[in-house]
């Protein structure tokens, strides 16, 4: 019967260790996306952006209409407040503007359009903003987890050092002094465990609010490897890549190509402007038991053109405030050629430290190793009196900040990566 219980209950723990679900990078960004406040207030803007550019498309493209009731309620002929469906006046008008050589309707129709692809780039620069955030709390309770492990591992080493100097004290072949330095090095190794522990703790809840769920919530993270699969080198044509792709950078592209439309316009606004309208007009519309109701000989319609010439003292105004625009416009493309500049380094240089990165990952893994294998050793030798304190102690120092290290690197890299994606216009939350 025991021995039933006891399979049933591993049974029940199997399972509920199966069922329980972890945490990988990629799910814990789309987890962090799908809770994000602060992605749904872009998510709004992007909205809004797109309500105004059907709004801009239907002012550009179509006529505007205005409906209008008027009554005068007193006057000094009658000095009395009144209100009579008889004395209102309605009409119903229409307005076109069909040409505008300032301002035409097809240019509006573009300006709307550059504002919305700029509020969509904006929505994903905020993705990329907020995957990037969600991918450095993950590492970080990552990490903090993995150094639990690391500090159990030299805790483990100094207090099976400290027995055994102990021993060896009692038996005449150590003294006071390292028995001493010894308990200090395992109370030091308790401190480094507890430290580790309350990371661990403050990472995940740092975890946990990123995903609506409650600090106290275990949390479980892996990754797939322990050294990202990164073919070097990175190949040099990944700048071009980033130069036609990257958010930011196409974001500064729309906006000069905003900045050139809205300046061309006001440019041409200084010099004669001709303009073409078409107009349409209904009174006495016989709404509500208004007036009039009948259609013959009402409405009316007109086509108009009107030739404007706007100009400062002399046109010296005019010119000085187009030379204005075209610095203004200047000032953006050297900005948007700086921003290229700026990339092309920035993408260079993340190739170059990911290049550093595996290396250093492949180095670490070959120290954790040799320095395991090398502590193991030491503590074989120490507990049988050969070897030295000072040389033990060493040891497991630099096997504690390898592991460490090794840890560290693994996280840096894949953020490095993740941001190296960034700078090359990749969605990295997909």
């Amino acid at each position: 019967m025991i021995k039933l219980c006891a399979a049933l209950l591993l049974l029940t723990s199997s399972a509920a260790a199966v069922s329980a679900a972890s945490f990988t990078p990629n799910s814990y960004i789309r987890t962090v996306l799908d809770a994000s406040y602060s992605l749904r207030r872009a998510e709004q803007v992007f909205k809004q952006a797109e309500n105004s550019y059907k709004t801009a498309v239907l002012d550009a493209a179509l006529p505007s209409f205005t409906l209008s009731l008027a009554d005068t309620l007193y006057d000094d002929q009658d000095r009395t407040l009144r209100l009579e469906s008889g004395g209102v006046s309605s009409s119903l008008s229409a307005s076109w503007n069909l040409y505008d050589s300032a301002s035409s309707p097809a240019r509006r129709i573009r300006i709307a359009r550059l504002d919305y692809k700029a509020a969509r780039l904006a929505l994903l620069i905020a993705k990329q903003n907020e995957a990037l955030k969600a991918l450095s709390r993950f590492y970080v309770l990552y990490s903090a987890q993995r150094r639990i492990g690391t500090a159990r591992i030299n805790l483990a080493s100094r207090e099976r050092q400290y027995k055994d100097t102990n021993e060896q004290f009692q038996s005449g072949t150590r003294s006071r002094i390292e028995v001493t330095q010894s308990e200090g090095d395992k109370l030091q190794s308790e401190l480094s465990l507890a430290q580790a522990e309350t990371a661990a703790l403050k990472a995940r809840m740092a975890f946990n609010e990123l995903i609506n769920a409650e600090p106290e919530v275990p949390q479980e993270v892996e990754i797939s490897t322990q050294s990202a699969d990164v073919k070097l080198p990175l190949p040099r044509e990944d700048v071009e890549k980033a130069l036609k792709n990257n958010f930011s950078l196409s974001q500064q592209r729309i906006l000069l190509e905003k900045t050139t439309l809205s300046n061309r316009t006001g440019v041409l606004s200084k010099y004669p402007r001709f303009k073409v309208d078409a107009a349409w007009r209904k009174t006495a519309l016989g709404l509500f038991g208004t007036p009039g109701g009948s259609w013959d000989g009402n409405p009316a319609y007109s086509l108009g053109a009107s030739l404007s010439l706007p100009f400062g003292f002399l046109g010296a105004q005019n010119y000085l405030e187009a030379e204005a625009l075209g610095a203004a416009l200047k000032s953006a493309r050297l900005e948007i050629e700086n921003s290229e500049r700026a990339l092309k380094t920035s993408v260079l240089s993340a190739q170059q430290d990911i290049e550093l990165q595996v290396k250093s990952i492949k180095l670490l893994e070959f120290q954790v190793k040799a320095q395991t294998e090398s502590t193991d050793n030491l503590l074989s030798e120490y507990s049988l009196g050969g070897a030295g304190f000072i040389q033990l102690d060493t040891a497991q120092t630099k096997l504690l900040d390898a592991g460490n290290s090794q840890i560290s690197a693994v996280s840096d890299l894949d953020i490095a990566l993740a941001n190296y994606r960034v700078l090359l216009g990749e969605q990295i939350w997909e």
